[in-house]
């Protein structure tokens, strides 16, 4: 019975010699058990190892297992097969629920419980707890003896409660992986395999507490044990100084294993230590020997040939500008090595189109890094592309696989009582057996009807949409139908009062059954495989029965509980953030990718570590926990002992960086990025200097872009390289690889493969958008000769032509909405205003007498009369609809008060109100004859017309409600984008000139009033007066006033300095300050005509077919600004032809003269 260390460094073939003596022992044994054990990743290629060194190739006394299988094949021996492992997920799944429970119990953790992820940080520490055998108790005692910071030792006590809750729930029921080798311990004496077996433990660098009680205890059952321990035989094994020493676990490990041996008294026999160098790794390659005896080494030398050629053969450090082309250098450089060539269609035959004709396979590579997450993202695109076969060593996360996201989407559903965003998130997860197209109808209709609730979903369809007629509704009713039928169950357990965990989670399955999810993923793992995604269709296979475990632990840990949906989703989801998909490799000829320190490699002849930067080369330490790195110092001082501290895993990373450095047999490329994937400078990390250091020949080698001849491999990575052609005089490219180019597009079109493929890229880098106006004939079949037009149709042809088109022409039509918008604000405002008017009217009273309490009563008759005549449902839907009737009810008393001040302060009377001019009525305004078959008549409603009489003149005043923020602008006139108060001017004008033929009709002003209750500053210490007045100022009429001294001053009578109903100010000497708002009687004759101009220019250009794509830009707006049609015009700055109308910007003086030039 003996104990025996095999020393070596790093290469020096220690698996080797300890495996080879293993095989050789159990030939001549056959009798005795050999068990060979290995980190759980390693398990695999050692057996292929082992059997590969017997001479008949089978292995029938030697056994590969991990420390855990070890300890199941003496439970299967001992016939402990009853003894149920609770794994990750069902962690999750118990701590939630002892969270639930023990929430009220908690005080520091207690409001980060619901976080995500906060639960699995919790189940790390109690892993890591029982890891380094601390059981409730320990940490009970050393909380009470130990004189802790208050904040430290309440965070102890709450994980005590979690940690205690835990051990109770489980208790009796299940052990957790970390306890499979605590009770492997208590039973390694019963197991007749162990007595007297030889036990050989390799790859590992160091072992955990309970990892050494394992060894422990079995030491004096079995005969022999071998461990190999990584270290240069230079080292004295047996002085250990400091964690900052390179071999400092190995010292560590042979420390602790020799006490163990001593306490037990069992023999220790003098270790083996290889140094042989031509039976080493390193034996065609002395640069990496060379590293490998001077790398972290506190005295080392400098490579003493200084022939950067030659050292290049074994090191090469590269710069590189982002990590993407990192890891396209790395796959030119496989791709290089393998020495692949591509062979045509014709040449290949019936042989495969990539031929290997070099000494390397694809086994032989492997790339590592610090930071896999984020380089492993551009991974599959990059190898793809390069016709490279790779294995990503990485789990995956399956938090957002559309099943998981079924089970999660079908609780809220129910959670959420049937709320349109629950539904169609379980919808949309493509698994509820209704198509995309049914989806897309029904979601339609739900948006425009307001379908939310049970009830809603639940009871009929009756409600027609502009979209949806009698007939759809059959359809949209077997549908909802097929849609609620499987909730039925489902909704009444769990909202059944006093359901059990048991129950919800039964018919959660039943629901799943009954949809048939198993032969849905089932074909999409056939489909997957299929297409050769074989990582897809491996993901596929393992989610059912992932969630079918899941399901059952909850069942079986939780049967009895009673939680309400709310506690059971957050349960659910905890055991769902757990669960993992393992990755199996596509092939045993592929090349390796994964983390520097996880993954574990073997035979490998050259090796790419990718992201030699700061921060991931070692990994910076930002792990912190639950348990932060300060509070882990302070433990270890209290000899409570965890997992490393940051300091400790800073000289951890250094060992397992040698260990990675010292894998492959021929040549190792260190690489770093200069920038990051988020656009920072990014800075070599410090490892880069020490290998210069080592080698003052080598210096790294600054790559800027891609390497033409590299990329020509296959003829994916050379797409790249044709779009690159395409904008050649922007690369500056030379002659030699303009006929590069040449030849490889030419080879594209003549292979039937990409012949299709590359047309339509340079059909794409050609394309240039041309407006191609509609032909006559087809404006005459889309508008007629007639073009009835309201006025805001022909300023939207002003701000683009094919919005115009696409609304007008094609009557697109936004997705109609069960909602309360600002439109139907305007609409309702506009209906209380008219009644308010007209009930006015009828009454006995006038704008100017009116009393405050007649005034109300009329208010608020004409308001609830507008709002029920509106017959918008979605008024009363919600809350804050609801809050926002209420409001309109306030701003609209505000605007009456402002109308009524308005009114009062001049001479002008109220005349008319919604006063409509149509097509019919014979008024020159709006009747544009366009040619001799063409006309155009334009449509409107004017919301008020004032009028004041003075002998012989009717001056008239035209006013717009406006709920919104449009304000008048002579600019935006003149563009033609704001033209509707001149027509309506120019229509009131005409109408009262025929209706009062004796009298001169004069223009005395158009404006725009905004509907609003304003805010206004003060100090507070304002008379009521002086707030109404700050008030009105704000609500004064916005728009262009005639300048005629008798005009103005009978629209405000009290005019002095700034007027608080008109947009004007006057001087001292009773003057109209100069503005665009003040125009004189010329002025309006002259806009009027304008206006005119514009309107008959606009309605040429329609029925000639202007469709063009011609948004304007003027000042800071523009008429993409909120437009509907922005992902159906194309409309892109990056592509030729496509241009922005950048309008002028006049001074009202430039305007005018414009508008004469056009006369």
């Amino acid at each position: 019975m003996a104990l025996q260390f095999v020393l070596g460094s790093a290469g020096s073939g220690k698996s080797g010699y300890v495996f080879r003596k293993t095989v050789k022992e159990a030939q001549k044994n056959l009798k005795k058990n050999y068990y060979v054990v290995v980190p759980e990743q390693f398990t695999m290629q050692t057996q292929r190892e082992l059997v590969r060194l017997q001479e008949k190739n089978s292995i029938m006394n030697i056994d590969v297992v991990s420390f855990q299988r070890l300890a199941y094949r003496i439970f299967d021996e001992l016939g402990k097969t009853n003894m149920a492992v609770l794994e990750e997920t069902g962690k999750n799944l118990v701590l939630r629920k002892v969270a639930e429970e023990r929430m009220d119990d908690l005080c520091v953790m207690q409001g980060n419980m619901k976080k995500m992820g906060y639960i699995s940080e919790v189940k790390s520490l109690i892993s890591e707890l029982t890891q380094y055998n601390i059981d409730p108790d320990t940490l009970e005692t050393f909380i009470e003896e130990q004189n802790m910071p208050p904040a430290f030792s309440y965070k102890l006590q709450d994980i005590l409660t979690m940690y205690r809750g835990f051990r109770s729930a489980i208790s009796g029921m299940y052990i957790t992986a970390e306890e499979v080798l605590e009770a492997f311990c208590d039973m390694a004496e019963e197991s007749k395999l162990l007595q007297d077996a030889v036990l050989v433990f390799d790859g590992f660098t160091g072992f955990t507490p309970i990892q050494n009680n394992v060894l422990y205890r079995l030491m004096g059952i079995v005969s022999d044990i071998y461990v190999t321990v990584t270290i240069d035989p230079a080292e004295d094994i047996y002085s250990y100084h400091d964690m900052q020493e390179l071999f400092a676990m190995s010292k560590k490990t042979v420390a602790s294993l020799l006490k163990m041996a001593e306490e037990k008294h069992f023999e220790v026999t003098e270790p083996v230590v290889l140094k042989n160098p031509k039976a080493d790794r390193f034996r065609e390659a002395p640069v990496l020997r060379f590293l490998e005896q001077n790398l972290f080494r506190t005295r080392h030398h400098s490579y003493e040939k200084k022939d950067e050629k030659e050292i290049k053969e074994g090191i090469e450090i590269l710069s590189l500008p982002n990590p993407r082309r990192e890891l396209q250098y790395a796959a030119e450089e496989i791709a290089r090595l393998v020495e692949r060539r591509y062979l045509t269609a014709q040449q290949a035959n019936s042989l495969d189109r990539l031929v290997h004709t070099g000494a390397y396979r694809y086994r032989d590579f492997a790339i590592i890094s610090g930071a896999i997450e984020e380089y492993g993202s551009y991974v599959p695109q990059i190898m793809e592309e390069f016709g490279i076969p790779f294995f990503l060593d990485t789990t995956k996360n399956i938090l957002l696989h559309p099943f998981l996201e079924f089970v999660r989407s079908l609780l809220q559903v129910i959670e959420d009582n049937f709320s349109e965003e629950a539904m169609f998130r379980y919808l949309r997860c493509g698994l509820s057996q209704i198509s995309e197209d049914e989806i897309d109808l029904l979601e339609n209709y739900v948006l425009a009807a307001g379908i939310r609730g049970k009830k809603k979903w639940e009871a009929r369809f009756i409600y027609a949409t502009h979209e949806v007629t009698e007939e759809d509704l059959e359809a949209l009713n077997e549908l909802r139908i097929r849609v609620m039928e499987p909730f039925f169950e489902l909704t009444a357990v769990f909202r059944k009062k006093g359901a059990t965990v048991r129950e919800c989670t039964t018919a959660l399955y039943q629901f799943i059954v009954s949809l048939q999810i198993e032969q849905q993923l089932k074909y999409r793992e056939n489909q997957y495989k299929e297409v050769k995604d074989l990582a897809k269709a491996k993901e596929y296979a393992q989610i059912y029965r992932i969630v079918m475990d899941i399901l059952d632990k909850m069942a079986t840990l939780l049967g009895d509980e009673v939680m309400d949906i709310s506690e059971y989703a957050k349960v659910l989801e905890a055991g769902f953030e757990a669960a993992k998909v393992g990755v199996i490799p596509g092939g045993y000829d592929c090349v390796m990718i994964g983390d520097i320190e996880r993954t574990r490699l073997d035979d490998i002849k050259v090796l790419f570590i990718v992201g030699v930067n700061d921060g991931i080369v070692p990994k910076s330490d930002n792990r912190g926990g639950i348990i932060s790195q300060l509070e882990r110092e302070e433990l270890a001082k209290n000899h409570m002992e965890l997992a490393p501290t940051a300091r400790e895993r800073v000289f951890i990373q250094r060992f397992y960086l040698y260990l990675a450095v010292t894998k492959p047999s021929k040549k190792l490329y260190l690489t770093y990025a200069r920038v990051g994937s988020d656009g920072s400078a990014k800075r070599p990390s410090y490892f880069i200097h020490i290998i210069e250091g080592l080698f003052p020949g080598l210096k790294a080698e600054l790559i800027t872009g891609e390497q033409v001849d590299e990329t020509l491999v296959t003829p994916e990575s050379s797409m790249a390289f044709l779009l690159e052609g395409l904008y050649q005089e922007d690369a500056g490219w030379n002659d030699e690889k303009e006929v590069l180019w040449q030849a490889l597009l030419h080879w594209y079109e003549k292979e039937p493969a990409y012949r299709e493929q590359v047309k339509a890229i340079l059909d794409a880098a050609e394309l240039k958008y041309h407006a191609e106006p509609i032909s006559r004939a087809v404006a005459k079949a889309l508008y007629g000769n007639e073009l009835k037009n309201s006025v805001t149709r022909l300023e939207q042809y002003a701000a683009c032509a094919c919005a115009h088109f696409l609304t007008y022409g094609l009557r697109l039509q936004e997705r109609e909405l069960f909602e309360f918008r600002m439109a139907d604000m305007g609409n309702i405002y506009h209906q209380a205003l008219e009644n308010y008017s007209r009930y006015l009217k009828e009454s006995s009273y006038s704008w100017f007498d009116i009393t405050e309490e007649a005034q109300k009563q009329l208010m608020e008759r004409a308001m609830e009369e507008a709002i029920a005549s509106s017959g918008n449902a979605a008024m009363a839907d919600t809350a804050a609809n609801r809050y926002q009737v209420a409001k309109m009810k306030k701003i609209f008393a505000r605007t009456i008060w402002a109308l009524t001040s308005q009114i009062r302060q001049g001479k002008f009377e109220p005349s008319q109100f919604e006063v409509g001019f149509s097509y019919t009525d014979d008024l020159n305004a709006v009747n544009f004859k366009l040619s001799e078959e063409e006309h155009m008549r334009l449509q409107g409603r004017i919301d008020r017309i004032d009028t004041y009489e003075d002998k012989d003149k009717l001056y008239v005043k035209i006013i717009d409600y406006k709920s919104g923020n449009t304000g008048f602008e002579l600019l935006s006139l003149y563009h033609g984008l704001k033209l509707q108060l001149v027509v309506y001017m120019n229509a009131a004008m005409e109408l009262f000139a025929k209706q009062n033929p004796a009298k001169e009709v004069v223009p005395a002003g158009m404006f725009y009033y905004h509907i609003d209750d304003p805010m206004v500053e003060g100090t507070g210490s304002e008379s009521e007066e002086e707030i109404r007045r700050k008030i009105l100022e704000n609500l004064r009429l916005d728009g262009v006033v005639n300048t005629e001294d008798d005009i103005y001053r009978a629209m405000d009578v009290e005019l002095s300095g700034k007027s608080n109903v008109l947009p004007i100010s006057v001087n001292k000497d009773g003057t109209v300050r100069k503005s665009d708002k003040a125009v004189d009687k010329e002025e309006f004759r002259l806009i009027a005509d304008y206006a005119n101009y514009r309107i008959a220019e606009a309605g040429n250009a329609i029925l000639k077919g202007n469709t063009e794509v011609n948004p304007y830009l003027l000042k800071n707006r523009s008429s993409c600004d909120y437009c509907p049609y922005a992902a159906v015009c194309g409309f892109d700055k990056k592509i030729p032809g496509y241009e922005v109308r950048r309008l002028e910007e006049l001074s009202s003086e430039e305007i005018y003269e414009r508008m004469k030039e056009v006369f």
